[in-house]
């Protein structure tokens, strides 16, 4: 799918490429953009938000009622403004931004996973039930030199996929991706690509 590129000026997020321009060389044409020259949650949550309007309506801090009776707040949801093209033309998706630990373990990121899978199991007002996307990637978490293509890490990400916790990443020549399961679901350069086959809906019991 050709994307139109937005209005308002291309604004690097980490020194990435316009995934409106050509390809960009230099690095792999999948390769994870770390998002770590951020100050705050709030700034990393506040420049990646501000990347996705002219696709995505977003609602900040939203609060819904737990399972568990606990109410809960999530940084965003965010829904594609041409819904109709998607497979689910009510899909919503609610995303949780964390600074990534500089020597992030295997326990900051299976509670990271937790805090997300705990999201899916939120009421949230107009929406209900939402699959969760972290930001960024959780998957990133697994350490430093690890290679986000590697079994583990697939492992890893099609487990949350399971459990109804997807990615927002930063790609280098993608720009910003949905993904599930590790695969796109919808990015900057490309558009709707999963997202017109998958209805990205949460699922019980047998698979």
């Amino acid at each position: 799918m050709t994307v139109d590129p937005p209005v308002t000026p291309f604004q690097s997020l980490a020194g990435e490429p316009d995934p409106f321009g050509d390809l960009p060389h230099g690095k792999p044409y999948q390769a994870e953009v770390p998002l770590t020259a951020f100050s705050s949650e709030r700034e990393m949550a506040d420049r990646v938000l501000a990347r996705l309007p002219p696709w995505f309506t977003i609602q900040r801090e939203v609060t819904g009622q737990h399972c568990s009776g606990r109410r809960l707040r999530i940084d965003a949801i965010i829904r594609p403004r041409q819904a109709h093209l998607w497979r689910n033309p009510n899909v919503a998706l609610g995303v949780e931004f964390k600074m990534v630990p500089k020597c992030a373990s295997i326990g900051d990121y299976t509670r990271w996973i937790a805090q997300a899978v705990d999201y899916t199991h939120v009421e949230w007002p107009g929406h209900g039930r939402l699959m969760i996307l972290t930001c960024p990637g959780a998957a990133s978490w697994l350490g430093a030199g690890i290679d986000h293509d590697s079994r583990a890490v697939m492992v890893a990400r099609r487990l949350a996929g399971q459990l109804g916790v997807g990615e927002l990443v930063l790609r280098w020549s993608y720009g910003l991706a949905l993904l599930l399961n590790g695969e796109h679901v919808w990015s900057e350069r490309h558009g709707i690509s999963r997202g017109q086959h998958w209805g990205l809906t949460l699922k019980s019991g047998s698979r």
